[in-house]
């Protein structure tokens, strides 16, 4: 067993476990690779991007989550924290050793002002890299000139031209020679595979290191992230979309950005300070150039170089010359043409290569007239480059094209086999296609991924239709994500939750292409249906709300009235639907009655199909729907029925969860103790026995940091105000670690950033606020975006208290009321009421707390009632009615006791507080 010591820590690697004199330290798992990673590293530095890559392989992550997993292992440290070291803008080190502690050097910062700036890191996010230069760019030394000068004096500057002139191939080699002037580097964002706004925002985020978001919003995000840097960004193969690339680029170039915006597109994005620059081709012999003109063209050079890359031998005498000049005139140039020419010269010699121009010529002389002759060009090219292949690959290619952004060879050769080949024959006929370059190859994992080149894809999709096979291959694509979802809906428990949807997220293209088919006019409407039952659950995984929302909809339209005529099988689609559709629409809408009537309809008709589990969670649905809409005391009446049904139904998953159920309910009612107790009583079994989620898709949340949420604000109401934030920050760091937005925003609406508020520890909320509003916004949380809006304006009145936070936080209530997400209300009502007496506005501040007050009576909310009934006897102080104070104080310190403060000295100094200020308010009158 290898057991490392570290002054006072023993590491175990092979158990992975922390000791810290002699005690094991609990540490997550996540943590604990960081930790092995730096052990491996032996005191030597360890870039963030290195351990981005190693402990997050295959999911896109925030760098404020490494750096919380690191604040995490300083306090699992205690008096060893030093000995994890920060190099300022690089990376971390682990001192080994003592002597080791002079590396560091004078301008490491000190522990604590580290965990002081979380989040910061979010500010140098990781990028995708440029892709690499091929050996030489030919013929493009004007052009590259031309556009880094026009970038020296645009913002925004466009390569425009016709598919294969070569766009990307000079945006690459401009970024490369000029990114040592851009003090941020160059973002390279590859849009080629996109086909909507929500996928180029996903590229756009990756791309900036940012996390996966199909929410529009997400865009001024990123913008204000990157406001302040110096950084050119290349938004690659921008045609089709765009409308929201013209959106990128004016937010990533607005007013005072420093920014710069190189894109490639077939037409101008029209943005401000855009200029156009028109790629043309390459230079090309005349018919009457001599042999020594014709080598010196670029076209002919560069045709000549690809041939040779790919072992042609030409002899080059005068006919071959001539010849090698006539191709390279007749395909006007155009690189990507003479790629594919060059490749089959290498087969077929110059002479053949000849021949077959003329015939493909002569078929291509009937297209549009107004269509731009290099348009017809590279047509012709790809219908020259698609007869050579043989039948088996045409078909193939035909097929393949329904794929974005790239395929597995396993799904080829599902493709090939709905297209009528067998498995062999799709395995040559894909070879056939990666040696002509008509499919390229990533490496991925211990396989290969491919994918078809924009221009192929599109060609591919024309042939589809020209041979009649269109529907037949899109039938054919949603079939096979169909089956590739429902396969993994039925082995969800075998493997880890993340490389489910690390495999979804690859796969969200294709799903989205497959999605919008069947379930457009002229689709397959049942497997769009059945499509949409087992993805919108991922959706909801992925914290993706809004789409989720959208592609519930459209599946639902097209589901019959009556579901249960469609069998056993369409009932669990329209029961799976409409409970992702429940669920999501409580984060983008709000607990409003469409939700509530939404998770009813579910309840009734898993009743009346006999589904348990579905049943089940719409009980959960419908008192998440009470609880989230403030309705406290039908939300206990709710919690106590899901309880007795857990029991009955002896399901130990159920049980478990009951539990947190009734404490969370029992919490807002005002029984602090009895909530407690089942809380606690909760996580001790839940942590025996993890209950990460019902088994199946779309249900991810960790039920026991929820708990541990709520056992916080518990432990804040019965007067344990230093616990209740601690606790609440172990939460964050668990949620962070578990990865999954919709737990993370949870923990900060409901735990720390309340409880930071209440307890006056503004640097520790504006934390928490930063992040919230980073979240709800970009991933479309409604309720949750509101309600930190509110935050927002409670902290102003504590920073800059006066008229205008007074009217910022008045303004929140009043949108937060609108999403019917009144579970925070009580609190938000009673520091206006405060800020308002600060301020001498005690008769609206008197009208505000008795609406708060009121609001609670009517729904049975009690667990801020203590601190209402005092801030109301405040206010009467102030308004001179003595002996009506006197009896709200009363009132408070009775809810105090009924809460459970174990402190009677810190009643005893409540109520002195009381009479004080009774005494006071008599005195000065």
């Amino acid at each position: 067993m290898m057991t490392i010591k570290i002054g006072q820590l023993e590491i175990s690697l092979d158990h992975r476990e922390v000791r810290l004199d002699g005690q094991k330290v609990p540490i997550g798992s996540r943590a604990f690779d960081i930790l092995a990673l730096l052990i491996a590293a032996d005191g030597e530095l360890v870039s963030k991007d290195e351990i981005m890559r190693v402990v997050w392989p295959t999911t896109v992550v925030e760098k404020n989550n490494l750096q919380v997993h690191i604040s995490a292992l300083r306090r699992a440290f205690g008096d060893e924290r030093e000995r994890l070291r920060t190099v300022p803008g690089r990376g971390y080190r682990l001192v080994m050793h003592d002597d080791l502690d002079a590396r560091d050097g004078a301008n490491v910062p000190s522990t604590a002002q580290e965990d002081a700036s979380v989040g910061a890191d979010a500010a140098r996010p990781s990028r995708q890299p440029l892709p690499a230069r091929v050996p030489e760019l030919i013929g493009r030394q004007d052009a590259l000139d031309g556009v880094a000068a026009a970038l020296r004096v645009h913002q925004a500057v466009t390569l425009v031209g016709t598919g294969g002139i070569g766009k990307t191939r000079l945006a690459v080699e401009v970024a490369h020679a000029i990114q040592h002037v851009f003090a941020d580097g160059v973002v390279f964002v590859p849009l080629a595979a996109v086909s909507d706004a929500p996928s180029a925002l996903d590229a756009l985020a990756f791309a900036m290191g940012s996390r996966l978001s199909a929410s529009r919003t997400a865009l001024a995000q990123i913008a204000a992230e990157w406001r302040d840097r110096d950084a050119l960004v290349v938004l690659d193969n921008c045609e089709q979309v765009l409308e929201i690339v013209a959106a990128i680029a004016e937010s990533l170039t607005g007013a005072g950005s420093r920014m710069r915006v190189l894109a490639t597109s077939r037409e101008a994005l029209r943005v401000r300070d855009e200029i156009v620059y028109q790629v043309p081709p390459l230079s090309v012999p005349t018919p009457d150039d001599p042999g020594t003109d014709v080598l010196r063209t670029a076209a002919v050079r560069f045709f000549l170089a690809r041939a040779q890359a790919d072992g042609a031998h030409f002899s080059l005498d005068e006919t071959s010359i001539r010849l090698t000049g006539e191709v390279c005139r007749r395909l006007d140039g155009i690189p990507l043409a003479l790629e594919l020419a060059a490749s089959r010269a290498a087969l077929l010699g110059i002479g053949l290569l000849a021949e077959h121009l003329d015939d493909r010529f002569r078929i291509l002389t009937g297209g549009r007239r107004t269509a731009l002759p290099r348009h017809q060009t590279l047509k012709a090219t790809l219908d020259w480059s698609y007869r050579l292949l043989s039948c088996d690959e045409q078909k193939l290619l035909r097929w393949l094209g329904m794929f974005v952004n790239g395929f597995t060879l396993d799904a080829a050769c599902a493709m090939a086999e709905h297209a009528g080949l067998t498995r062999m024959e799709a395995l040559d006929a894909v070879s056939g296609l990666v040696s002509r370059s008509l499919l390229t190859t990533d490496f991925e994992g211990s396989s290969y991924r491919y994918r078809l080149l924009e221009s192929t894809r599109a060609y591919a999709l024309q042939q589809l239709d020209d041979n009649g096979e269109r529907l037949r291959a899109a039938g054919a694509h949603a079939v096979l994500f169909l089956q590739m979802l429902e396969t993994a809906q039925k082995r969800w428990d075998e493997r880890p939750v993340v490389e489910w949807l690390g495999e979804f997220t690859r796969e969200l293209g294709n799903l989205r292409t497959a999605l919008d088919w069947t379930l457009g006019e002229r689709g397959d409407h049942a497997t769009g249906i059945a499509l949409a039952a087992v993805t919108v659950p991922y959706l909801y995984e992925l914290s993706l709300v809004e789409e989720c929302c959208s592609r519930a909809r459209a599946a639902l339209h097209f589901v019959p009235s009556d579901a249960q005529e469609g069998g056993s099988v369409a009932v669990e689609a329209h029961l799976r639907l409409m409970s992702a559709l429940s669920a999501a629409l409580v984060y983008t809408e709000g607990p409003l009655t469409e939700t509530r009537e939404a998770w009813t309809l579910v309840l009734n008709e898993a009743m009346q199909a006999g589904h348990a589990d579905y049943a089940s969670r719409a009980r959960w649905g419908v008192w998440n729907w009470h609880q989230y809409s403030g309705r406290a005391r039908d939300a206990l009446m709710l919690a106590r029925r899901f309880g007795d049904h857990a029991r009955s139904s002896g399901d130990a998953t159920l049980v478990v969860l009951s539990g947190r159920v009734e404490g969370i309910a029992l919490h807002y009612a005002g029984d602090q103790p009895r909530a407690r107790e089942l809380l606690e009583r909760m996580i001790e079994a839940y942590e025996e026995k993890p209950l990460s989620r019902w088994h199946t898709p779309g249900f991810r949340v960790d039920h026991g940091i929820a708990a541990r949420a709520t056992l916080a604000r518990v432990r804040w109401v019965q007067g344990e105000r230093g616990g209740a934030y601690d606790l609440a920050a172990r939460c964050f760091d668990s949620a962070a670690q578990y990865d999954h937005e919709i737990v993370i925003c949870y923990v900060l609406v409901e735990a720390l950033v309340p409880i930071a508020l209440l307890n006056g520890d503004l640097a520790a909320a504006r934390h928490g606020i930063d992040v919230l509003h980073e979240l709800s916004t970009r991933f479309g949380f409604t309720i949750w975006s509101a309600c930190c809006a509110c935050y927002d304006a409670w902290l102003a009145t504590l920073e800059t208290p006066g008229a205008d936070s007074i009217e910022l936080l008045t303004s929140a209530i009043s949108t937060l009321r609108a999403t019917g997400y009144l579970a925070q209300l009580s609190p938000l009502q009673g520091q206006l009421a405060v800020a308002l007496m600060k301020a001498s506005r005690d008769k609206k501040a008197l009208t505000i707390i008795e609406d708060a007050l009121r609001h609670a009576d009517d729904n049975g909310e009690r667990w801020y009632y203590a601190e209402l009934c005092r801030i109301k006897g405040d206010v009467l102080c102030k308004l001179g009615r003595h002996d009506d104070a006197q009896r709200w104080f009363a009132t408070s310190l009775d809810w105090e006791q009924r809460n459970g403060v174990e402190r009677t000295v810190a009643r005893d100094a409540s109520a002195a507080r009381a009479s004080l200020r009774v005494a006071s308010v008599q005195s000065r009158a």
